[in-house]
């Protein structure tokens, strides 16, 4: 910064000459000790200020202005030194640098991390860990009481088991044997459930469904039997597949449908049961005869018989028997091409 330039002040005295108060105060002060003596009376006058100026050279103050310039200008003249501008570093700010080379900070305890200083650090370390244990144990409680309502609640137990799709009283009855009344819906096992209800003859598919909070819908498809097919063991119903279904008294709507004399041998019969299965081809060969038979003859009133195999291909073959007595020998389903009556 530069001095304001002060220049040699100027000073103007003004001197006043004694007027006519300061003579008439005089006047009085030697009256008091003279004697009064008559005076002519004076003429006043005025009296000129009189202005002095003193005897100046004006080259002084303009030489000190110069001097001043001069000294300003070598000041100028000289190498600037700048403060070199560092940025703050992550201890200071807590953020990462922008740009310039990135070194690996190690992070800060937590204790510095605050910006209100911690009286003693070692008094929150033991608050944190207790808060820590108290915070765990408080969790695991709610944990345990969570479990104990999902579990072991009575809110959440089976009470109804809906039934869906079932005409057969029996296989009813087997279903709700299974116990699913009264088990905890989130412990239910469906997957084996199903598999159970599958593996019954009697039923071509089955489908479990929760229905929260205490409630079960079990749907059933049937197997639809297609004829009847008796041994020298019983009787049993079959489906359009060859699966023995049941026992032709345990299924219901085949009071009208045809039945298959099965003749051969107790040895080979002794394997059809319920849940077992027979040849596809010669079920839907039996089906055929059934539905066609009528059709050509007009006799309607007819046994359906499967024998022993005769023929070299080693299939059985079927016999045509008629109320009046006369029979129709049919080959198998491979060999079988026209029917011969007798």
């Amino acid at each position: 910064m530069t001095e304001k330039s002060r220049l040699p002040e100027q000073i103007a005295s003004h001197t006043y000459l004694a007027g006519p108060t300061h003579l008439a105060r005089r006047q009085r002060e030697e009256t008091m000790h003279e004697p009064e003596v008559k005076r002519p009376v004076m003429a006043t006058h005025k009296l000129q200020r009189a202005v002095t100026i003193p005897q100046l050279d004006p080259s002084t103050a303009w030489n000190t202005f110069a001097q001043r310039q001069a000294q300003l200008r070598r000041a100028r003249a000289q190498p600037q030194h700048y403060t070199k501008l560092v940025p703050r570093t992550y201890v200071q700010t807590g953020m990462r640098a922008t740009s310039g080379r990135l070194k690996t900070v190690r992070p800060l305890p937590r204790s510095n991390r605050s910006a209100i200083p911690v009286r003693s650090g070692r008094r929150t370390a033991k608050h944190g860990v207790l808060h820590k244990l108290l915070s765990i144990f408080a969790i695991g409680i709610v944990l345990l009481l969570a479990m104990n309502f999902v579990f072991a609640s009575n809110a959440l137990r089976i009470e109804q088991v809906h039934i869906v799709g079932i005409h057969n009283h029996a296989l009813m009855q087997n279903i709700q044997r299974m116990g699913m009344q009264g088990q905890n819906i989130f412990l239910i096992n469906i997957a084996a459930l199903t598999k159970q209800m599958q593996a019954y003859p009697l039923v071509a598919s089955a489908t479990l469904s929760k229905q929260w909070p205490n409630q079960i819908t079990v749907t059933i498809v049937e197997r639809t039997p297609v004829l009847l097919w008796q041994t020298k063991q019983g009787t049993y119903s079959v489906d359009g597949q060859g699966e023995v279904i049941a026992a032709s008294s345990e299924t219901t709507g085949v009071d009208h449908t045809m039945t298959v004399v099965d003749t051969r041998s107790e040895g080979k019969t002794s394997s059809i049961h319920p849940g077992s299965r027979l040849n596809a081809a010669d079920i839907a060969f039996a089906h055929d005869v059934f539905t066609r038979l009528p059709q050509l003859t007009g006799i309607t009133m007819f046994k359906l018989h499967y024998d022993e195999a005769t023929s070299a291909s080693g299939d059985a073959t079927y016999t045509v028997e008629s109320p009046e007595g006369w029979l129709a020998y049919l080959g198998g389903h491979r060999i079988a091409t026209r029917w011969r009556i007798g």
